[in-house]
């Protein structure tokens, strides 16, 4: 695999840096980031030998594997920068949210392109990330792509970018609905008795048990729920208030509408 340059090394950059040294990808010293600003990210790899530019301009020659991590309102200057010192070779991952293929073919004509959406987990190498790319993606590209973003948790390719959208109302947004869930679980232990520090550990403690027993058995999520809801008992009191009230579809339709968010945020903005 080509040596990586990583441009912009804020959280997410920082995170990706750390997971494909890590899971050995490449070394510290195969690595280089663009980063303009130094911080303690920046700081840390270059201790541990890897090459800090501040800006793409100063390497040399086209380069074969570039991820780009800046804040999308910093996308089109990094663009036009990294347009410079690519050909048809050159594939490009990006991990800028909301920034969309037909932006980046327009400022990367010649490139394999690759949008990815990851989420917030993918700090601590449990994320998901979900990716598409343009016309020009070999399969060889594809496989790289799939090596370094699975790097941060788990990944997989979607053929339609509008697929980006709808992972975004669901892998990318979820965390914050289990977050949610956690806020709920909390409030009502308190409610039902527990003091603060109780009712946080019987919150975090139950959805990380029960997601890793999902993870790891071979019953669908159904099956899991049956098996808790006894016949005239308690899950079974609870589910029936939930379902009386809507609960699964106010759900659903949330995700519709942070997947049709994520559409009108990825359009052309108006002058």
């Amino acid at each position: 695999m080509s040596k990586p340059v990583l441009v912009g090394c804020g959280n997410m950059g920082s995170v990706l840096a750390d997971a494909i040294i890590e899971k050995g990808i490449c070394s510290a010293k195969e690595l280089t980031v663009v980063e303009k600003y130094s911080n303690q990210y920046t700081q840390r790899l270059q201790e541990k030998g890897t090459r800090v530019l501040e800006h793409f301009s100063e390497l040399s020659g086209n380069q074969d594997l570039v991820i780009v991590a800046v804040k999308p309102q910093d996308s089109s200057e990094v663009l036009d920068e990294i347009a410079t010192r690519i050909d048809d070779n050159t594939l490009v991952i990006s991990i800028m949210a909301g920034i969309t293929l037909e932006f980046l073919k327009n400022k990367l004509p010649d490139a394999q392109i690759i949008r990815c959406m990851p989420n917030t987990p993918c700090a601590i190498q449990l994320g998901m990330a979900v990716y598409c790319g343009n016309g020009r993606v070999s399969d060889k590209s594809y496989v790289i792509a799939q090596s370094i973003l699975s790097t941060m948790g788990k990944a997989f390719r979607v053929e339609k970018e509008i697929m980006i959208d709808a992972a975004t109302g669901i892998s990318g947004s979820g965390p914050a609905y289990v977050f949610y869930l956690a806020e709920a679980l909390k409030e009502g232990a308190i409610k039902l008795g527990f003091d603060e520090e109780q009712a946080d550990l019987l919150a975090t403690q139950t959805l990380l048990g029960s997601s890793t027993l999902l993870q790891q058995s071979e019953d669908s999520p159904e099956e899991l729920r049956r098996k808790v809801t006894s016949p005239n008992g308690t899950t079974l009191e609870a589910t029936k208030h939930f379902d009386s009230k809507g609960l699964k579809q106010i759900l659903i339709e949330g995700f519709e509408a942070a997947y049709n968010r994520s559409i009108e945020l990825g359009k052309p903005k108006e002058n």
